[in-house]
């Protein structure tokens, strides 16, 4: 079966695309992928046979790409290790939301897969030691806020946030159609949001932005960052 330390970067991108594509989208296009990654739609044909060779993706002639079981597992794989790594930069080393994204991006293109898998499945499984680290690092920024006359902050994914809680969004790392229907709803960057309720399972999310009620799957939640209140 393939993995992740046997196929590259930029396929990586390619099957996290087509996963988010599929997810907002009833069908996925060469032309969307190619938009969505700014690639020449000819790259991406090259690249798709290439997937279909690996067995990751199914397309029949100018027909829509699909991911397959192995395929799907490995982009949800790449996306919760971007996820990952974008909450330690942003929670446990206290980078900016924005030049957090880039650098995870850049990370991930840069560093071999070995090591990048090796450095995500540390971060999950020291979860005790990235809460010390958190710590010290919230002390360091409180204290320092206090002789500043500054209210700490606290960077959170909606998706982490408790019932009751709120915050004011400050990034919405999502694109295309997801977007599209974040800033629809009225999510945009300096909304204040309050977690109303959870669905039974905890997914969607009920939330209050504006003063209406609206409910938000938590993935997509998990996309929008927000300064906890």
């Amino acid at each position: 079966m393939t993995g992740l330390l046997n196929i590259s970067a930029s396929m990586q991108d390619y099957l996290e695309a087509i996963l988010e594509i599929s997810e907002s989208e009833r069908v996925v296009r060469i032309t969307d992928i190619a938009n969505r990654l700014n690639i020449a739609k000819a790259s991406v044909n090259q690249t798709i046979g290439k997937l279909k060779e690996m067995g990751l993706v199914t397309q029949q002639i100018y027909g829509p790409v699909e991911l397959t079981g192995n395929g799907k597992k490995l982009a949800d794989k790449v996306r919760q290790r971007h996820r990952k790594l974008l909450t330690f930069l942003v929670d446990v080393l206290g980078v900016e939301p924005k030049i957090a994204e880039k650098d995870a991006c850049l990370m991930e293109h840069v560093v071999s897969s070995q090591t990048m898998e090796r450095l995500t499945e540390f971060l999950v499984a020291n979860s005790s030691y990235n809460d010390s680290v958190k710590s010290t690092v919230d002390h360091r920024e409180e204290s320092y806020g206090k002789e500043a006359g500054l209210k700490p902050m606290k960077t959170r994914a909606l998706s982490e946030l408790k019932i009751g809680q709120k915050g004011k969004v400050i990034k919405i790392a999502s694109k295309g159609t997801a977007r599209k229907r974040i800033l629809e709803m009225g999510i945009t960057t300096g909304t204040e949001i309050s977690v109303k309720g959870l669905a039974p399972f905890g997914d969607p999310m009920e939330l209050i932005v504006k003063g209406y009620s609206l409910s938000l799957r938590k993935e997509e939640a998990a996309d929008i960052f927000v300064e906890v209140q």
